[in-house]
């Protein structure tokens, strides 16, 4: 398919109605009520996501290269049925075999629209196209369906190939959509707030296995803030003291040295997570880090739980960098994200790079561990690295139930087979909860 629309003016302003999509949705469920049966019936929900991320993409490509609105709901329209079978876009086709089954077909009404059905017959190949305008529509349409099924295909690809993204759909979508560089995504992470020296000496010490109840005493007496954490925790109704606490030995003594290097760390963490925007990030943060705390537990393969703590506690420190960027960069990934597309398929898609390199980079500049930054550059791509954490990582995010990738049932296998975790004891760990760090989390 030719994608020849260069040479035309792209509209200004013009974005993508925000009630769009999903009228489009609501249209095509009241035309074509037998269209949405047949899937249903089917019961295969991964198609029904995929259309719709197709529409997603299919809407905001369409508004980059100034297609009308009217066009831009065509191709919505069609995006959302383009994978019902051939034979029920074919009237005539439909009718003879509802008459060899002797049914009867009931009612005038076109199954789909015309408009729709002549998109969906020449993206097949069983019409000409019509005129550019057509042509446009179409090649919307099938670059978003290559490039959607692009990255559900990923996990099948060579990890060791170089370039993975010669596929000219991808291309295509990224130079269209793409509005920052690399390079602009480093200079980025150039602005985050720097990891102080303190800090790291506080994870450094904490993060030692060999570190007891004095050393822990020690730490924290070094900051009134970790201190008053510590001793916060020790006070609250999950503890429940019969006598307040108010030393940081007897925090330390009570709570115990694991749960305290657990506060210490995502104490001297949590100020990276200060800005309203990030409090939901900080308390899904919190959530992984004691949910691959559990999982190194269970863990056949060697892992320190407090290791896999503390890279929970960082492995979507990324995103921060993300949630910084231009304005044009929020608004086009708060439409394609708010349209069901995964958030690492949309930073790839926008900048080329997504928050697990993000992350890596930034946690090498604050001097790092660099296990913990390989897993937090693979969490979430296990397959590129034999390094268990790093897939301990991936299932902390499929049990917390993170939906920012693509769901696998490939990774998810690779990753339970590296990080030596039983399903039976994946399955357990998700009803496994623990309220011992909730008073470091942000109101809701």
């Amino acid at each position: 398919m030719a994608w020849a629309w260069e040479e035309e003016e792209e509209t200004e302003g013009d974005g993508p109605a925000s009630s769009s999509l999903s009228r489009t949705l609501a249209d095509e469920s009241s035309m074509t009520t037998g269209a949405a049966e047949p899937m249903e019936g089917r019961g295969d929900e991964a198609i029904r996501a995929h259309c719709l991320r197709v529409a997603t993409w299919s809407s905001e490509l369409a508004s980059a290269i100034g297609l009308s609105e009217s066009d831009r709901n065509l191709v919505e329209q069609a995006a959302i049925v383009h994978h019902v079978p051939q034979i029920l876009v074919d009237d005539q086709a439909r009718r003879r075999l509802l008459a060899e089954m002797h049914l009867e077909a009931k009612g005038e009404e076109p199954f789909i629209s015309e408009p729709v059905r002549a998109v969906l017959e020449t993206l097949w190949g069983r019409r000409p196209i019509a005129d550019p305008a057509m042509g446009k529509i179409v090649a919307v349409l099938e670059i978003s369906d290559d490039f959607d099924q692009y990255f559900e295909s990923e996990p099948l690809l060579d990890p060791g190939a170089e370039d993975q993204c010669t596929n000219s759909s991808v291309e295509a979508m990224m130079t269209y959509l793409q509005v920052t560089s690399r390079a602009d995504v480093s200079r980025v992470i150039d602005r985050l707030p720097v990891f102080p020296r303190a800090a790291r000496e506080v994870v450094r010490q904490v993060a030692n296995a060999d570190a007891g109840p004095r050393e822990m005493e020690a730490v924290a007496s070094l900051d009134p803030v970790l201190a008053g954490r510590l001793i916060q925790t020790a006070n609250s109704a999950y503890y429940s003291p019969r006598q307040p606490i108010g030393t940081v030995f007897h925090a330390v003594s009570y709570i115990g040295t694991e749960t305290a290097r657990r506060v210490l760390l995502a104490a001297v963490i949590r100020g990276n997570f200060s800005s309203p925007q990030a409090h939901r990030l900080w308390n899904h943060s919190l959530d992984v880090a004691q949910t691959a705390e559990l999982l190194a537990i269970q863990s056949s393969v060697t892992m320190d739980p407090s290791h896999a703590f503390l890279a929970g506690l960082i492995h979507d420190i990324g995103r921060l960098a993300f949630a910084i960027m231009p304005p044009a960069f929020q608004q086009r990934f708060q439409r394609l994200t708010d349209g069901s597309c995964p958030p690492v398929e949309v930073e790839m898609c926008l900048s080329g790079r997504c928050h697990g390199e993000v992350g890596a980079e930034t946690l090498a500049q604050w001097k790092f561990p660099a296990d913990i930054i390989q897993a937090v550059r693979w969490h979430h791509r296990p397959e590129c690295s034999s390094l268990p954490l790093a897939s301990l990582l991936y299932l902390a995010e499929f049990v917390t139930e993170s939906q920012e990738d693509l769901p696998s049932f490939v990774r998810l296998n690779t990753a339970t087979r590296l990080a030596g975790i039983s399903m039976d004891a994946l399955a357990e760990i998700r009803q496994n909860s623990t309220g011992s760090l909730e008073s470091l989390r942000f109101a809701a």
